[in-house]
Order: C-alpha cells, then structure tokens, then sequence
C-alpha cells in the first residue's frame, strides 16, 4: 500500500466513532469527552453546545439516524428527545 492510500485509511478509520455512551442533558455539565455524532431513541429536539461555542436546536431528530459534530454538550432546556447515545 502507498503513502497516500495509508493516509487515506487512517483518516478513514479516525472518522469512524470508537466507542457509545448515553447522554444525559445538563444546562452546566460539559460531557466527559465530547462526542462525534449522537442518535435518539425517542424523536424530539436536541439541544447543542458544539466545540467551537456555537449552540443550537437540532429540531425534529428520528430514532436511527445518526446527527454528526463534535459535540461538547447536550443541554437540558430545549431538549425533548430520550434515549440520546452518543459516538466518541
């Protein structure tokens, strides 16, 4: 494998989520590590505070799909949604 294929395949791999937690919604608590994507278990709003300070509604989010950033925290007041895992 070449240089430039290898660089590919880690890339790759980095972008792949290592590992689940369950979330729980705080208005203070940062999570431990932040998180790649989440999913829900139960469609509603969910409400992020992401890595580069920015926060907003992810409005109408449905069970199996998988919303992508590098998410420092979901927070309680604006969030509907349960059953939220997220992708380290």
């Amino acid at each position: 494998m070449g240089i430039l294929a290898e660089q590919l395949k880690n890339q790759k791999e980095l972008q792949i989520p290592q590992g689940v937690v369950t979330v729980s919604p705080s208005d203070s608590v940062a999570l431990t590590k932040p998180i790649r994507a989440f999913m829900v278990t139960a469609a509603g709003d969910v409400s992020v505070l992401m890595a580069d300070g920015s926060s907003g509604v992810m409005p109408g989010c449905q069970p199996g799909t998988q919303y992508m950033g590098k998410i420092l925290r979901v927070n309680l007041t604006g969030t509907n949604a349960t059953g939220i895992k997220g992708f380290l």
